[in-house]
């Protein structure tokens, strides 16, 4: 490293470090500013999040079901899959009553990402990899083990895998053929 290049260097360090230091010395009220600002932008986020879940309680009795939270999701344009839907509940409901508080809406405004409708091909991927015995039909079983085997359990827990599965298995007869697949993910 040349002399020129570490000597600018050591002044840079040298000037950061005093502007820290100058910082420090300044009055109270600057230092609590931050702090002012972050309890001013929780707020508005709070109150945001409240005008949010208003929105989707449409009976306003506190709780969104999966029903309201569909409707409310249509309304603003967007096409949930059922699987989406069912992965909001799960994800959002925190004591699996099947509804959401305002409480475990909030929580859930922090982190969730919106899924597309699948494609043909993508479901019929999907299916193929559930269908380990290549049978034409997936069974419970085969769909847990799959998902353990990829270690999906973190996006696709066991209770929403088997509330896929019962909803999808439509005839009752303990396998799911592609169509009925189709229009559970869908």
């Amino acid at each position: 490293m040349s002399q020129s290049t570490y000597s600018s260097r050591s002044s840079a360090k040298q000037t950061a470090s005093s502007t820290r230091n100058s910082h420090k010395k300044n009055n109270n009220t600057k230092e609590k500013e931050p702090t002012q600002i972050t309890a001013s932008n929780c707020k508005n986020k709070i109150e945001e999040y409240k005008r949010a879940f208003n929105f989707f309680d449409a009976n306003n009795d506190g709780r969104i079901t999966i029903d309201e939270l569909e409707k409310a999701m249509q309304k603003c344009g967007q096409r949930p899959t059922k699987l989406e839907l069912r992965l909001i509940m799960y994800h959002g409901d925190n004591d699996q009553n099947g509804v959401i508080t305002f409480d475990e809406f909030a929580h859930l405004m922090n982190g969730t990402s919106s899924m597309n409708q699948y494609t043909y091909d993508q479901l019929r991927e999907q299916f193929d990899m559930f269908d380990k015995d290549k049978d034409g039909f997936i069974e419970k079983m085969e769909m847990l083990s799959i998902v353990r085997e990829l270690s999906l359990q973190a996006s696709f827990p066991r209770q929403v895998v088997e509330q896929l599965f019962n909803e999808a298995d439509i005839d009752g007869d303990g396998k799911i053929s592609f169509e009925e697949f189709v229009l559970a993910v869908n």
